[in-house]
């Protein structure tokens, strides 16, 4: 599939990259600190936290401008879970 504007990719990179950004260092901080109190707290929350939002956001996929920060947060939401992992034990 090819894009009608080429000049998208190279504005929607930033939006991702942004919210990529926002959402791993959010979910990551908000692990570590439940890693404090129980480890398997933290990723099961975090798991609940994502699965939560997952409807909402995936409705967005429709929406052209909205599609970058969908992509930029998933990629970020699997950022932090790996960092959590790695962190949390």
């Amino acid at each position: 599939m090819t894009d009608r504007d080429p000049g998208v990719r190279w504005t929607g990179l930033p939006i991702a990259l942004i919210s990529a950004t926002l959402v791993a260092v959010a979910l990551t901080a908000f692990g570590l600190e439940l890693a404090r109190i129980q480890p398997l707290l933290a990723i099961g929350l975090n798991i609940i936290v994502v699965a939560g939002a997952a409807p909402t956001v995936l409705r967005w996929l429709a929406v052209p401008v909205w599609r970058w920060a969908v992509y930029g947060a998933s990629a970020g939401a699997l950022l932090s879970f790996v960092a959590l992992a790695a962190l949390a034990f």
